[in-house]
């Protein structure tokens, strides 16, 4: 019996705490309406020409206070592609194909971007490299991508997305 009333004072201290860390209201005062922080303005990062394809670090890490890039759930909506382009076969992956007298070949690039506020992709990264020069074709694609911007409580903002590539002969 003394156990039982001791666990309930320490969970009477217990919430008591919690409530006054998180302020509860004066009485009186009414309804305490909790504001969505402030959409913060995506940052784009300065990179030259020399940088076309790069890998993606091993873990990305998204600090939208930070850089205002979002990651895509609850209350973020997906970008919707308005143009998207085919990634074509390298001449490395066709000379590949052609002397291993290959009939059906199939290989995933996997791309990772940035879609700014406005529907354009930036910071393109691979993901999944699919090798013989596919890569940098799946990047030139993915750079000429065009989106609807995805929103943020119908705010647009930046958000991290990835697209597959796929090339395939049959």
């Amino acid at each position: 019996m003394r156990r039982i009333v001791f666990m309930c004072a320490l969970l009477a201290l217990a919430v008591t705490g919690v409530r006054a860390q998180q302020g509860t209201p004066a009485a009186g005062t009414g309804p305490v309406i909790e504001k969505s922080p402030a959409v913060v303005p995506y940052k784009p990062a300065q990179l030259s020409e020399a940088d076309q394809i790069q890998a993606c670090p091993a873990k990305i890490d998204l600090h939208p206070e930070v850089d205002g890039v979002y990651k895509v759930g609850g209350d973020v909506k997906w970008p919707k592609p308005i143009h998207e382009v085919d990634a074509t076969f390298s001449a490395e992956a066709r000379k590949m194909i052609k002397m291993q007298h290959l009939k059906n070949f199939e290989a995933i690039s996997l791309v990772s971007l940035v879609v700014d506020p406005f529907g354009n992709p930036q910071i393109v990264c691979v993901l999944k490299s699919a090798g013989y020069g596919l890569d940098e074709q799946a990047v030139a694609a993915a750079k000429q991508f065009r989106f609807q911007p995805a929103t943020k409580d119908g705010v647009p903002v930046a958000v991290r997305i990835s697209i597959e590539m796929n090339f395939k002969i049959y």
